[in-house]
């Protein structure tokens, strides 16, 4: 599962260190995130408190992020820990239809998507055109990382099923293939769509909106 011979995994447990994609690799076989693991121990030994002066009276924490001003959102009252919340802007084809939608992923989801997008960027798709790599990019991803592409699906069509029963749903019903609900305690279901996942730019498509716990 991560493409490494037995011998060598088991070489894993005598190393001091591990590579980062590696290290990926593993938290994807196992499904655990051992970034967040990391993450927590470095925060723990460098100290959870943050000057007080870094923060907006709205408890807002600025950081740089992709080049712009992002923010972190406090919700913490013991003034210990910040959450980002992270959105993917993904384009889609559906049915010959171009959508533009906004998608929630968990947070674990985006550190991941954006090593396999420079997999790609750096080896079977180096040097291609945004045409050539939207049609390659999330058939590569459904073969390698299949994990990552299912989690994608499943958000998109959440959002697609939402948008059916919404105030501005016409325009979905117009383009989408849907089971209505029979009952009050059913929900709509979609039937068989030609869905397309366009992901050029990605890590530009990685969008910050403020969601307080």
């Amino acid at each position: 599962m991560i493409y490494v011979s037995r011998p060598n995994v088991y070489s894993i447990f005598a190393r001091k260190s591990i590579d980062a994609e590696l290290l990926d690799r593993i938290s994807m076989a196992l499904n655990v995130n051992f970034f967040e693991i990391l993450a927590d121990d470095i925060r723990n030994r460098l100290g959870d408190a943050t000057p007080k002066e870094m923060l907006t009276d709205e408890g807002m924490l600025s950081i740089l992020r992709y080049g712009d001003d992002r923010e972190l959102v406090y919700y913490d009252d013991n003034n210990k820990e910040y959450k980002l919340k992270e959105r993917l802007n993904i384009s889609l084809s559906v049915n010959g239809a171009i959508l533009d939608e906004v998608i929630d992923l968990p947070d674990f989801m985006f550190p991941w998507l954006l090593n396999s997008y420079n997999r790609a960027t750096a080896g079977p798709m180096k040097g291609l055109d945004d045409d050539a790599f939207d049609e390659q990019f999330f058939p590569w991803l459904e073969r390698q990382c299949p994990r990552q592409a299912r989690c994608i699906k499943k958000a998109v069509e959440n959002t697609l099923l939402w948008a059916l029963a919404g105030p501005d749903s016409m325009g979905y019903r117009e383009i989408l293939d849907f089971n209505n609900p029979m009952s009050a305690d059913e929900w709509y279901s979609l039937n068989d769509n030609d869905i397309k996942y366009w992901l050029d730019g990605l890590p530009e498509r990685i969008i910050v909106t403020k969601k307080y716990k």
